[in-house]
């Protein structure tokens, strides 16, 4: 008997046993290896332990262990072998499928243990055991507990999730040979069920013991706890079983990792409930399952306007719980989440969000000035000009996607471009000129100003000037004539000749 002792977590012992057992069944892909044994899971033996069995792939690279199991939290190392006794590859029946067949014995003389035998193939990138479960000599016996058989091997170590009041485990057990006999002896089968909170995966609290419901059918034993009768609330925790035999020898500890979630999640959305067009909009979403640790999916959509919904884009989602989108149509959205927490419970939750559009603002320039609206603009009868509303501008969403209308007194001219130009005038002595800007929504801005021809201008002014001129020679005119008459008048006055005046005849003295 070898000396050296090897502990290792409980979890690893359970793992073994459960690969161990003969009634696993090989995988279908012929690359999968599979070792079986002939003999069947705790088998009693006095001093000799002959094995043999079958493999699916060659035995050239293997390690053939016995350990000693007796003590429920430790194995130590009680003999091995690099190699087996004897090998033989032969054809399986009915198929070209090659076997392997194998024999190898230890002399277990004097060894009183419950035993693990293990084969172990070294060529594995990942080491795959093999084992089976034997009882040696009469004494240090004991139950061997481990999970069920039919549970896949990648399941064994996964979270059980408990999503209503009832936690079920099954697992499969062995008992030491002089109790198989007896059926009264699986009847006093106790459980030893302990539980502790453990939202990180180790305990927070020490273990606390658990009532349960126990129920034996052949090699299976099944437990059953009511989470509300012994107060369990929601959350991650350790749940450690063991079963006491008829002489209440205990056996290994079978640890597993479960979350009990009966509630549903509370969920609520926040986010604006008014914006504009283009403006992000930006859903947080709060989800409490009432415990620490506690997991959940999101779903998102988004209904839009027209009541065709669409799911969510990838750059559209934020990773604190927060979705981010821009709206492209004036209405309401509304924003879906679909939560689903680790229990498979379901809660939908969802915003409106109302959004407005914007009537596009026209800006028209016309020889680089602003055009007002109701304003009069001189147009030169020949040569070229334009008329341009390219700086009219509207949300982010609607500005590529303007579409601008002219009309000429009253009558639609253009269409589908941003600007007129003098050859687009076809008809001669137009007098009025309107522009509409109108938005993917259908809603309009437009601007009307009067158009006054270069000739009509010059016309009127000339003979304006003409007219002018006119009375301002007459004016000139008439006061030359009053100042030249004065001046005569004057002249007259200050000749200096005597003005003689004729005397009348009279009789002379």
């Amino acid at each position: 008997m070898f000396g050296k002792t090897k502990t290792v977590h409980l979890l690893v012992l359970c793992l073994i046993f459960n690969v161990s057992s003969l009634t696993a069944i090989a995988s279908d892909a012929p690359t999968e290896p599979e070792i079986s044994f002939d003999q069947l899971d705790g088998i009693h033996i006095v001093s000799i332990l002959n094995l043999s069995g079958d493999s699916t792939v060659p035995l050239t690279s293997v390690e053939i262990t016995v350990w000693n199991i007796s003590q429920p939290e430790q194995w130590s190392l009680l003999t091995s072998s690099p190699y087996l006794d004897q090998v033989v590859p032969y054809t399986k029946s009915g198929t070209d499928l090659t076997m392997w067949s194998w024999e190898h014995s230890f002399n277990m003389e004097s060894i009183d243990c419950t035993c693990y035998i293990e084969i172990s193939l070294l060529e594995q990138t990942d080491l795959i055991s093999f084992g089976l479960i034997a009882y040696s000599g009469n004494e240090h016996h004991r139950p061997v507990l481990r999970h069920a058989l039919d549970i896949d091997n990648s399941q064994i170590y996964s979270t059980k999730i408990f999503n209503d009041k009832s936690l079920e485990l099954t697992f499969n057990y062995l008992l030491p040979p002089l109790q198989i006999e007896s059926l009264e002896t699986t009847e006093l089968i106790l459980s030893n069920v302990r539980i502790c909170p453990a939202p990180f995966g180790i305990c927070s609290e020490s273990y606390t013991r658990l009532d349960s419901t126990d129920v034996t059918l052949g090699n299976l034993f099944a437990i059953e706890v009511d989470a509300d009768a012994q107060s369990i609330q929601d959350g991650y925790y350790l749940l450690q079983v063991q079963i006491q035999d008829v002489y209440l020898t205990f056996s290994n500890n079978i640890t597993q990792f479960v979350v009990v979630d009966q509630s549903k999640p509370v969920v609520n959305l926040s986010a604006i409930d008014k914006v504009i067009e283009s403006q992000p909009i930006m859903v947080d979403i709060d989800v409490d399952d009432g415990y620490e640790g506690s997991a959940y999916t999101i779903t998102w959509s988004i209904t839009e306007p027209d009541g065709t919904p669409r799911a969510v884009l990838e750059s559209e989602i934020l990773e604190d719980n927060r979705l981010i989108f821009e709206p492209t149509k004036a209405g309401e959205y509304r924003v879906n989440a679909l939560v689903r927490d680790i229990g498979g419970h379901l809660v939908s939750a969802s915003h409106n969000v109302s959004v407005s559009n914007i009537i596009p603002t026209i800006e028209l320039r016309f020889d680089g000035f602003i055009v007002e609206d109701g304003s009069t603009i001189t147009v030169p009868s020949s040569g070229n000009w334009t008329f341009s509303a390219n700086s009219s501008f509207d949300t982010s969403n609607d500005q590529d996607i303007l579409e601008y209308t002219w009309f000429v007194d009253g009558k639609t001219l253009l269409s589908g471009k941003s600007f007129l130009a003098s050859g687009d005038l076809q008809q001669p002595n137009y007098r009025e000129i309107r522009v509409q800007v109108t938005d993917d929504d259908g809603e309009s801005s437009e601007l009307t100003f009067k158009i006054v021809h270069q000739e009509e201008q010059t016309f009127e002014s000339n003979n304006g000037s003409i007219l002018t001129s006119t009375v301002s020679l007459l004016f000139i005119f008439t006061i030359a004539v009053l100042v030249y008459m004065r001046q005569q008048k004057q002249s007259d006055s200050n000749t200096g000749f005597a003005k003689w005046t004729e005397r009348g005849k009279e009789p002379k003295n």
